[in-house]
């Protein structure tokens, strides 16, 4: 995978409250993981604007779009509900793996889904910075062969394809 978008919501950050420390994090891990091309954006946790980063990342044709934050049970998360409204089909399983395989105790009360629009495969993170790491370690393999498959790069198929 060539190129990832990421978006990290955060009301505090984004108002310069703390420094954003997912973004760095996730950026260096991906490009140890050969993506070349690392986009990124900060926002307040705003459905409209985090659907607006969504669609664009999609009209350029991003392979993967990642969002950290907004998946919890506060009255401002709402990452999952506007991340649906972007899908057309979702992918489920690769939040149940992160869920069952996470280890933080509180990992089941991830409200976070993944699916695909267009020739893009969207996953929604933990804003803890930590809990993002471990879960997109966890799922990219998955990730890596869902975006191939959906763009048909060579991806073997399978009884799940």
């Amino acid at each position: 995978m060539d190129r990832v978008h990421l978006i990290t919501l955060s009301d505090r950050a984004s108002r310069g409250e703390y420094q954003d420390q997912s973004t760095p994090l996730l950026t260096s891990w991906l490009k140890g993981q050969g993506v070349k091309v690392v986009t990124a954006s900060l926002m307040p946790d705003d459905p409209a604007a985090l659907e607006a980063d969504m669609r664009a990342a999609v009209a350029s044709d991003a392979p993967l779009v990642l969002t950290c934050g907004g998946t919890g049970f506060g009255p401002r998360d709402t990452t999952p509900e506007a991340t649906r409204r972007i899908m057309e089909r979702e992918a489920p399983g690769i939040c149940e793996l992160i869920r069952a395989k996470g280890g933080h105790p509180l990992a089941f009360a991830s409200r976070a889904v993944c699916g695909i629009a267009g020739r893009t495969v969207i996953l929604n993170l933990s804003g803890r910075p930590a809990a993002a790491l471990e879960q997109i370690q966890l799922a990219w393999p998955l990730l890596q062969h869902a975006v191939s498959v959906l763009r048909k790069e060579g991806a073997a198929g399978g009884p799940c394809t």
